[in-house]
């Protein structure tokens, strides 16, 4: 598990009561209005040396995506997650939320969009 996700798992147990404290990924922007993360996060860049590297990644092949390009979906989600981008495949657009080594952080993440109202969906791109 990366060690994003383990943060955002212990931001998920203070806000169900479990734990006291929230380590988090990255400092908010004074101007970022979050409704679902303490602070904004990023899930689709990592760094290598000295390339930042954005997007799909081999390494991560689970990727939490909502179908379309609504600009107003993608700016409410760039609130919460700053580095989520639109793309289009053979088969469609769609919001690309984030990209994970495994299918349980993703699930993770697609089920907090879930409860806030939006239709995420879990694939896995070889």
């Amino acid at each position: 598990m990366s060690w994003q996700v383990s943060r955002l798992i212990k931001w998920l147990a203070v806000r169900l009561g479990f734990s006291g404290l929230v380590c988090l990924l990255v400092a908010a922007p004074a101007q970022a209005a979050c409704e679902f993360f303490s602070e904004p996060q990023r899930f689709n860049t990592r760094t290598e040396g000295d390339v930042i590297v954005i997007g799909g990644q081999r390494q991560q092949p689970y990727r939490v995506m909502i179908i379309g390009d609504d600009e107003a979906i993608l700016s409410a989600i760039r609130e919460c997650v700053l580095d989520a981008f639109v793309t289009r495949t053979r088969f469609g657009t769609y919001i690309q939320v984030g990209s994970f080594a495994s299918r349980q952080d993703a699930e993770t993440i697609r089920r907090i969009l879930q409860k806030e109202g939006y239709r995420p969906r879990v694939i896995y791109i070889r």
